[in-house]
């Protein structure tokens, strides 16, 4: 995954999740309240500016400080995953990890963040793909990635051949601005494109 991308400057892990959190907000677009898409809006434009070099820690602090008081007592249930507000929340819980990056970049919140999408998605296709378990033997290889989780994969992989183009064109790690928009705007193409997968997932839950 992000090996690929070697010595990540602080600039390119905070692109990098800002991009991540843009493409998970279509689970809560689509399977969260107004107020959680209110909020992601909102930390999604101050993720996009932390990235870009704008100096609005004391914001960020503010708005991971809410995320910690809303989720309190959140998912008691057997299973939460039965619920659309599980999916809200993990959308939610990216942004969050975007705006944590913004403030203290990392390595490991990249990885965790791609690893959370990779699980929904997985999740999303098993349904939609009619519940049918998959068994691996030992020896046997493991079955090809569902279509939303391998094209979670793909967007990752541009996200890190964009910042490695632009290392090659600039001669040296700056996010520059026509870096960022481009990132911004594929992870948008992406969180529309899998906008009418994940209207189809609510259906097939009865959440709509």
């Amino acid at each position: 995954m992000i090996e690929n991308l070697p010595s990540p400057s602080d600039t390119e892990l905070k692109l990098l999740a800002a991009a991540t959190a843009e493409r998970a907000a279509a689970f809560c677009r689509v399977l969260g309240s107004e107020e959680q898409q209110d909020w992601i809006d909102s930390g999604l434009e101050l993720a996009w500016r932390m990235a870009a070099g704008h100096d609005e820690a004391d914001e960020c602090a503010a708005f991971l400080d809410s995320l910690v008081e809303d989720d309190e007592g959140e998912f008691e249930d057997a299973d939460p995953t039965a619920s659309p507000g599980f999916y809200a929340e993990m959308a939610v819980g990216l942004v969050g990890e975007a705006l944590a990056v913004s403030l203290r970049p990392s390595v490991d919140r990249i990885e965790t963040g791609y690893k959370t999408m990779r699980t929904l998605f997985s999740m999303v296709d098993f349904k939609l793909s009619g519940e049918k378990p998959v068994i691996v033997r030992s020896g046997e290889p493991q079955p090809a990635p569902g279509p939303l989780v391998q094209g979670e994969r793909d967007a990752e992989d541009r996200a890190l051949a964009i910042l490695l183009r632009e290392r090659g064109e600039a001669g040296e790690r700056q996010g520059a601005e026509s870096t960022l928009t481009e990132l911004r705007d594929l992870a948008e193409a992406f969180s529309n494109d899998v906008t009418p997968s994940l209207e189809e997932f609510s259906e097939a839950n009865n959440w709509s």
